[in-house]
């Protein structure tokens, strides 16, 4: 029995080879190797070569990190290789920096302001679907992706940033790649090095940069608010006065990142399921065609579209890894842990055990229906994290997927090609390669 006494080489280890441990299952297979790591323990171990990382596939032990002790962890060190990228954003940020900038971002997420957004996301979902003709094959990935970056353009910078979509799609591919191969890493060499990964975010940060600054120069031309997000960001004052522009730029790519990337990730799951159950697919329609002119308000009359977003994160979460680190000695699931230990919450790994989701692998939307969701414990679902820093935006990209998909749904019906999709655990979770698709126009 393992005791809070125990060291942290207590904690059950993922077999793996010796002096570098699991490294090369982490760059083959790390969806694979996370379901290994569930499999052994509650809290098991990870060696990436000399760098112990501890998983835990436990809601229990997961609402204890995000929290209860939250105060006693920090953002891991996986997340500063994307400090380039997204500089001291929400995602990346501590102590009063995330603090302050939360509290001067929060109206923009206000009801109100959700609200005003809805006909938006509407508009531009109908947008894409103008482009699609019956029999047309399409990569759902790409086409979830465009219809979400011009929804943000619009509600977040005020503007129409369709023609941006393909620098900022190679922009976000670049870093994130860069990203997950300096995090597989076992030689940690400092950003001004020129590696190949460093160039290959330097090039992510620039294409980046030339949209996201030019938006901010613009919204600084304007001087009003436009009801968007970059409004809030230019015109907030507290205390210590406003955001600099390489402050607002920093919420911006931020928001770009998490606005974009996992909305559109998760319809595109949504309706991988929905291609593979027709029976859902046939109940979502009707309940769809009956509500009438897809707007905000009409969402009530239309739970089961919601259940469908729910079961798809819950499935496939976006974000599917949490990753944290440890500011102090402490213990977790009966392990004491060192200060610097990185721990990650397997968020795909609790969202498929059999003990909270009764036949975890099938899709099922009517876990989240009625008494099935009234009834289960909140921290066994954790698609936005948990605690001080769960996602600011969940109840605006729970709002755009609601209204992205049902506009859909009425218009149109996807049928995805392949039987099956491997997913790809980038910041993200993507399908690798993309999703071929086929359009039905209804």
């Amino acid at each position: 029995m393992v005791t809070a006494s125990s060291p942290a080489l207590s904690v059950p280890a993922v077999p793996g080879l010796p002096l570098v441990g699991n490294l090369l299952q982490f760059r083959r297979d790390r969806i694979g190797l996370q379901d290994l790591a569930a499999k052994t323990a509650p809290v098991a171990r990870l060696q990436l070569a000399h760098i112990p990382i501890y998983v835990i596939t436990d809601a229990d032990i997961g609402h204890q990190v995000l929290v209860e002790d939250n105060d006693k962890f920090q953002k891991s060190a996986g997340l500063h290789f994307l400090q380039p990228l997204l500089g001291d954003g929400l995602l990346t940020a501590e102590g009063e920096t995330h603090k302050r900038h939360r509290k001067l971002l929060a109206p923009a997420f206000a009801p109100k302001r959700l609200n005003a957004y809805g006909t938006t996301m509407v508009e531009e979902t109908a947008t894409q679907i103008g482009r699609w003709r019956t029999g047309q094959r399409i990569d759902l990935a790409e086409e979830m992706m465009e219809t979400t970056l011009a929804i943000a353009g619009k509600t977040m910078f005020g503007t129409d940033v369709r023609r941006d979509a393909r620098q900022v799609a190679l922009g976000l591919e670049l870093g994130m790649r860069a990203q997950m191969e300096s995090l597989s890493s076992p030689v940690r060499l400092g950003y001004e090095w020129p590696l190949p990964r460093h160039l290959r975010m330097r090039r992510a940060v620039k294409l980046l940069d030339e949209v996201v600054y030019r938006l901010i120069r613009e919204g600084r031309a304007r001087g009003t608010d436009k009801g968007d997000v970059l409004s809030i960001l230019l015109l907030a004052q507290d205390e210590e006065g406003g955001l600099s522009d390489k402050q607002v730029r920093d919420e911006a790519m931020t928001l770009l990142l998490a606005g974009h990337e996992t909305t559109a990730n998760a319809l595109t799951w949504a309706w991988y399921e929905l291609s593979r159950n027709p029976a859902v697919l046939a109940k979502l329609q009707a309940e769809v065609d009956a509500a009438g002119p897809i707007k905000t308000e009409m969402l009530d009359t239309m739970p089961y579209n919601l259940a469908v977003i729910e079961e798809a994160m819950r499935m496939h979460p976006p974000a599917y890894m949490i990753g944290r680190e440890t500011k102090q000695e402490i213990v977790v699931g009966g392990h004491r842990l060192p200060a610097h230990a990185i721990v990650a919450v397997n968020v795909r790994g609790i969202h498929r055990r059999a003990d909270y989701y009764p036949e975890p692998e099938a899709f099922r939307p009517e876990r989240f229906l009625g008494d099935a969701k009234k009834n289960r414990p909140r921290h066994h679902y954790l698609p936005f994290g948990g605690g001080p820093r769960i996602c600011i935006g969940s109840h605006f990209a729970l709002l755009e997927a609601q209204l992205a998909l049902a506009t859909m749904v009425k218009r149109a019906t996807i049928r995805v090609i392949p039987s099956h999709v491997d997913p790809e655990p980038m910041v993200t979770l993507r399908p690798r390669g993309g999703m071929p698709s086929i359009v039905e126009l209804r």
